[in-house]
């Protein structure tokens, strides 16, 4: 009598689709584990980054300046930057774009920069930004408005009434006048000014930059902003 042909056992296929599903959980609990380890080293490197930038001594430089702007009244070409200090990119491009401009523009004689407080939340920045304004009374805004931008982030008080009159100290700034204009909010219709002005000019988001009126808006690449800058100059 003929033997029927067996079927493969079922068991055998379904250990098999076990052991391949077993393979692939392990693999993806291994992949997760790899991208927590990787998000934990990115934040500590972040913390350390803010703590080292928090802990840094505030060094005044001495640089001039007119109010809040470098460079000559006359120069051929006017720079206005539009910017909050609460904002990264304007962080962002004002130290590392606005350093190299003025590097490279200022003795020239040809480029004014002017910055323009534009406050994007009042509960927020508008204090540092009158601080910043009350600092350039004293001719000293600029080493003051770096102080700003190098402390944005380190700590939920780095824009503290309190913290705002430290910088003033770091800087030797005559605190009895500054601590006066800070507690009085005595900027605060410079600040009301030159956001009307901004948006007058249809401003809605920071860094927006007009190079002798021609809008460049965000922290674009220097390259980008220095080609603009040559063009007005030619």
């Amino acid at each position: 009598m003929a033997k029927r042909s067996q079927l493969p056992k079922a068991s055998s296929g379904s250990q098999g689709a076990k052991s391949s599903s077993g393979g692939s959980k392990g693999t993806s609990r291994w992949l997760l584990l790899g991208v927590i380890a990787a998000v934990v080293v990115i934040a500590a490197g972040l913390i350390l980054f803010a703590i080292q930038a928090a802990q840094k001594p505030i060094e005044a430089t001495g640089r001039a300046g007119d109010g809040m702007a470098w460079g000559p009244a006359g120069a051929k070409v006017t720079i206005l930057e539009f910017s909050d200090f609460g904002c990264s990119h304007c962080r962002d491009f004002a130290l590392n774009q606005g350093v190299q401009l003025r590097e490279e523009y200022e003795k020239t004689g040809q480029v004014r920069f002017e910055y323009k407080p534009f406050v994007l939340d009042w509960n927020l920045t508008a204090d540092p930004a009158n601080a910043a304004a009350c600092a350039a009374v004293q001719g000293k805004f600029w080493d003051y408005h770096d102080a700003l931008f190098t402390r944005q982030g380190t700590s939920a008080q780095a824009f503290s009434i309190a913290a705002l009159k430290d910088y003033a100290v770091q800087l030797g700034l005559d605190t009895t006048s500054f601590n006066r204009c800070v507690d009085k909010k005595e900027q605060y219709s410079l600040l009301d000014k030159t956001g009307a002005e901004g948006r007058a000019r249809g401003v809605n988001a920071t860094p927006t930059i007009f190079v002798n009126g021609q809008r460049i808006e965000g922290a674009v690449a220097y390259e980008v902003l220095k080609a603009q800058v040559d063009s007005a100059l030619k």
